[in-house]
Order: structure tokens, then sequence, then C-alpha cells
């Protein structure tokens, strides 16, 4: 059952905005939320989609340009546009309206006190459910389109991931716009229900899931004409993302990228969790593998919350963890863990104590006022909780080299915990 046009001004999120012309379009199936606020590059609107803008940059008393707009609107075979008024548009022409009307195309208008990103949030989920619920042979021509090439572009992945001469393909990435000697990141993106038990959730559902995060990743670097690869869907969704200029020059280049789709993401799929890791910023396509492998260890901190319960984690924040990781003798992560957590563990468990609590917070700041008052206890009882510290684990928490030990001592019992590998120590 399509999504139609008609369907999506009943919701209740349309309630304040206009129906100005185009009832005849009004069975118009949506594929797609398209969301423009500069109307300057058009050349990425398709078939069935619904453009949200603000029409930034369009010259909207040029009757020419009006006509002009519709008319290319109507060759794409636009479902709707809704053009919020009030910033950049005070009101909406009649002569606009009027084109808009002879071509038949749905135009409504957004008043300015309806928020943009909650209104494209709330169509974007409701267009998700309608298809999640079409079975996978009724694609739209424009999803067929992505789909066949995000096909090409697993190929390829495959090529780069099994390959030990990757710059054979150098010449298959340009053809992507990617430059194999210009700085690159691979992100991988997990995505699960947010209040779904994920053990007893059908795999069709995830995958239909994972399909469309996947498009919709596809949609929103090709809109921020970001050179990017596709990778084929396994446990999660790979991406390469070839850096933009301005951000290859920092320290911390890619972070503005990820985040900045981690956030269109979670805006337009409120009810999935999304966990994403980031591998460090590289060079040349020849450390395709290492970023790889970079990316998988991030995710996996991600999915674990080992750094602040964050979902999205780069490589480059991972800090103790990645030494961690690496180690495979789980016998030495347990003799760590007995020497510095385990006495602190018991003795708050025998007797009802908190000083497990009290070295994380001093660890994290190095400060016993600050410690203190976060505690909400007397810098007395702080500089006593850690004497026992001290007494408990050998290991003095204001000496610099103890404190160190002890940390990473916290480090590996959050590890063990969350990989659910705590036991008594060895």
């Amino acid at each position: 059952m399509a999504f139609t046009v008609k369907k999506a001004l009943e919701k209740g999120f349309f309630n304040n905005c206009r129906l100005l012309t185009g009832e005849v379009g009004l069975t118009n199936s949506i594929k797609w939320v398209n969301i423009l606020e500069i109307l300057d590059d058009l050349s990425h609107v398709d078939k069935g989609e619904f453009l949200i803008t603000t029409a930034y940059g369009f010259d909207i008393s040029s009757e020419k340009k009006q006509l002009e707009m519709l008319n290319f609107f109507a060759e794409r075979k636009l479902a709707a546009i809704a053009i919020q008024t009030g910033h950049y548009i005070k009101n909406i022409p009649p002569s606009f309206i009027n084109y808009a009307k002879q071509l038949k195309l749905p135009l409504i208008e957004i008043p300015p006190e309806v928020s943009f990103k909650d209104l494209t949030r709330a169509l974007m989920n409701e267009l998700l459910h309608y298809e999640l619920a079409e079975a996978s042979t009724n694609l739209s021509e424009s999803q067929e389109h992505i789909i066949s090439r995000i096909k090409d572009m697993n190929l390829l992945w495959n090529n780069l991931a099994e390959s030990e001469h990757v710059s054979r393909y150098h010449d298959e990435l340009r053809y992507y716009s990617i430059n194999p000697l210009q700085v690159f990141q691979i992100l991988l993106i997990k995505v699960s229900p947010a209040h779904t038990d994920q053990i007893s959730t059908p795999v069709e559902y995830n995958l239909n899931y994972s399909t469309f995060v996947t498009l919709t990743s596809y949609r929103l670097l090709t809109q921020k004409h970001i050179p990017f690869l596709i990778g084929p869907l396994d446990q999660h969704i790979p991406l390469l993302v070839q850096l933009r200029q301005t951000e290859a020059k920092e320290k911390d280049a890619g972070q503005p990228l990820y985040e900045e789709l981690n956030q269109e993401l979670n805006l337009l799929l409120p009810d999935q969790t999304l966990f994403i890791g980031a591998s460090n910023v590289h060079h040349d396509i020849k450390e395709f593998k290492t970023a790889l492998n970079e990316a998988a260890k991030a995710l996996q901190a991600a999915q674990l919350g080992l750094i602040d319960n964050m979902n999205l984690v780069a490589y480059q924040n991972l800090g103790l963890y990645r030494l961690l990781m690496e180690i495979k003798n789980l016998k030495t992560l347990y003799e760590l863990y007995g020497e510095t957590i385990a006495p602190l563990i018991e003795y708050d468990q025998r007797c009802k104590g908190d000083l497990l609590q009290t070295m994380q917070v001093f660890l994290k700041h190095m400060s016993i006022k600050k410690a203190a008052q976060i505690l909400f206890i007397h810098r007395h009882t702080m500089r006593y909780r850690l004497d026992q510290v001290d007494k408990l684990t050998g290991y003095n928490p204001l000496d610099p080299a103890d404190a160190l030990q002890l940390n990473l001592g916290l480090h590996v019992y959050h590890y063990l915990k969350t990989h659910n590998l705590l036991r008594e120590p060895l």
C-alpha cells in the first residue's frame, strides 16, 4: 500500500501547514523525503520525492525562474513540494501557486513556527514504516538505480579488502570520485531497534532497517557532494568517505563529517539505536585494511559502551582500550584486575563501601577537592578512602605511577565486565 501525499497531509505533524494547490496530485506516491534548504543543485531530485525546502537563494520574484523550476520538478515527477515561509521567503507569490496548479504539483506552505527538523523526522519515520511493510520487490526506479550502484561499490570494496595490491584499483576508485591519494576514513554503522529485544527481533526486520540506513547514507552523502564507497552488508553497514579538504587540514579531520552523519541518521530514525565506529584518518588507500580494522574496534567499543556509553566512537578516542583489545591472553587481564580492582569490589560488597566509585571519580579529575565536591563528602573523608585504596591494592592513587596502574586496572575491569568475562581472578 503506497504512502501518498494525501496520507502524509492527514498526519498530525502537518496540522499547521497549508495545501495551497495541487489537489489532483494528492494520490502521488512518496518514495523519499528530500531536504534542500538551499535550492542550488537540483540534480539529485528524483521521481516520487517529497521535497522540503526554505528556498534559500532562490529568486522567488522572477516568474521566469518560478516556471523553470516548477517545470523541472514536474518533469522529474516530484511527489510534492513544501516551502517554509518566514525565513527567506515571506510569502509564496500567487504566480508560483498558479504555475504549480497548472502542473498539478501539490504545493504546501510550512509556517515559520513549525520545526523544520521535527516535520522532516516525522515524515521520514512515517515513510520508513510504509517502506518496511512493502515487499523488497516493490522498489522504486530510483531505489533500484541506487541499489544497482551500491552492488557495484560492494564488488570494489571486496577487492580492496582481499587484494594485497590495492593500487590496481585506483582507476575504479576515481570512477566514484575518490582520490586514492587523499585523506579518507572508514565508518561502520550498526542499527538496532531502540525498544526491541534484539535477540527476538526477526532477521528480516534488521535487514530492512539496515537497507534503509544504507540508502539514506547514500543519499545524504550524495547531496553533500562527498565521495564515498559502500561495502556489502554484514553485521554492519561499511562506508568509506573521502574527507573534505577543509577537514583534512585539521587534527580531528573526520570528526565533523561522521558526527554530522550520525546526527542526521538519528534524526530520521528516532526509534532506532545507531552505533558508529570511525577509523583514524588515513592518507593513502593502501591503508584501507588498517582503517577497516580500526573502525571495527571502534564499533565494538561503541556497542559495548566502553567510552562513556557513547554510541559513536572514534578509534583515536579508545585510549587504553586500544591496548586491551590487542591482548589475547585473558590471564594477563585477570591478574591485573585481581591486583587493582578486585580488592576494592570485595571490600565494597563486604562493608557496603564506596571505594571503587571514590577512586573512579578521583582518577577522572586527579583532584581531592573536585572529587570530594562531586561525591558530596568532606576532603578528609576523601583522603581516608584513598588511603584505604592504597592499603587494599598497594597502589597509592596520589602517586602518578600508581594512579596510572589503577586507571589501567579500571579499564580492564570495564572491559571484562562489558564482555561478560568478569569472574574471580586467576
